[in-house]
């Protein structure tokens, strides 16, 4: 997950554990979304 938001949206690891952990987990759910609405569109 760490490197989908690397890679997607420029966010460090150092970053990310920097976030409050209500933070973290909402950025979680909504990579999990937009994985699942990438796969949907690719078939």
């Amino acid at each position: 997950m760490l490197y989908h938001f690397w890679v997607r949206h420029h966010l460090r690891p150092g970053e990310f554990w920097a976030l409050s952990r209500g933070e973290r987990t909402l950025l979680m759910a909504f990579a999990e979304e937009e994985l699942d609405a990438l796969l949907k569109q690719n078939g």
